[in-house]
């Protein structure tokens, strides 16, 4: 049982942003490049599991406070993970992600670590950007959108860069940003009480809406502008979710609208690729069950 309370403190509903994202950029630059999802693919993917398995658990640990306040179920505040085995277990796969990257190749080396200083500055002081309006924002938009999105292609150089399709990470990035601010309004009160000033916090729910609004709205205009329509009808998707938001004004119609879109995306990433539709039904699955035997509860929920 203590593996499998690793596996799940280490969020595994929480990858599936990253997968999706990585996958959608994959298919857009292997539309243009020819390639197909092959073993280099995967053990990018696994690399990067890995290592946002390694935030994860950092994050716990800095966030032990904010969580309880939130009501947050907590492996920590329940004692089943102490913290310096939630430290050991962010080093270790950190460790092993870098470890593989420069079998892979420079860019991705330097991605790697790159996404593991940005896992700490995120989580650690004194930095702490997740307690930040602007750093929570720009770390989040930067790691979950923009770098897994060029990641996809190991071997960019100066002479093929442009099969990456670079207004896909554009819009990755500025959907990923959207989200954020959308889960950070839940947790106004207890971020509030814990001394974090989250974007939530500092702007207030209406502003928030706003610059969640006004994110979805450009990444609408890129999708539009190079002519993907599944990306423009999923951006359009989250426009219309927001607006709900600000009219109902209710903490469901806010959670909607952050999870719907990305659901979306989940699902377009699983028609292109089918095995990732049946790893995500099968994770869901045994998400289920182990939290029903663990904790007795229903999780995830998706209202």
């Amino acid at each position: 049982m203590k593996v499998l309370d690793y596996i799940f403190a280490a969020r595994p509903m929480l990858h599936l942003p990253v997968w999706t994202v990585y996958l959608v950029a994959l298919h857009y630059h292997h539309q243009l490049s020819g390639e197909s999802f092959d073993l280099i693919d995967l053990v990018i993917m696994i690399c990067l599991n890995l290592l946002f398995a390694g935030a994860f658990y950092i994050n716990q640990v800095f966030d032990f406070e904010s969580d309880r306040d939130n009501n947050k179920l907590g492996f920590l505040q329940k004692g089943m993970i102490s913290e310096r085995e939630m430290m050991a277990a962010f080093l270790l796969c950190s460790v092993v992600a870098i470890g593989v990257g420069p079998f892979i190749s420079k860019i991705t080396l330097f991605l790697f670590i790159l996404i593991f200083l940005l896992a700490h500055i995120y989580s650690a002081p004194p930095l702490r950007l997740k307690d930040r309006p602007v750093g929570g924002l720009i770390s989040n938009m930067l790691a979950h959108g923009f770098i897994i999105a060029i990641i996809v292609m190991p071997g960019m150089n100066a002479h093929n860069n442009g099969l990456l399709g670079w207004d896909t990470p554009f819009y990755l990035s500025l959907t990923v940003g959207g989200t954020y601010i959308l889960t950070t309004i839940p947790d106004i009160v207890g971020d509030r009480e814990a001394g974090k000033r989250t974007i939530g916090v500092a702007l207030g729910v209406n502003i928030s809406l706003v610059i969640s609004f006004i994110l979805f709205g450009l990444a609408a205009a890129i999708a539009f502008i190079d002519g993907q329509a599944p990306l423009f009808y999923l951006a359009g998707l989250a426009i219309f979710l927001v607006m709900a938001a600000m009219m109902i004004r209710t903490e469901g119609a806010v959670l909607i609208a952050a999870k719907l879109p990305i659901l979306g995306l989940t699902l377009l990433a699983g028609y292109w690729y089918p095995f990732y539709f049946l790893f995500v039904v099968a994770l869901l699955v045994a998400t289920r069950i182990y939290y029903l035997k663990r904790f007795g509860i229903i999780y995830p929920r998706f209202s």
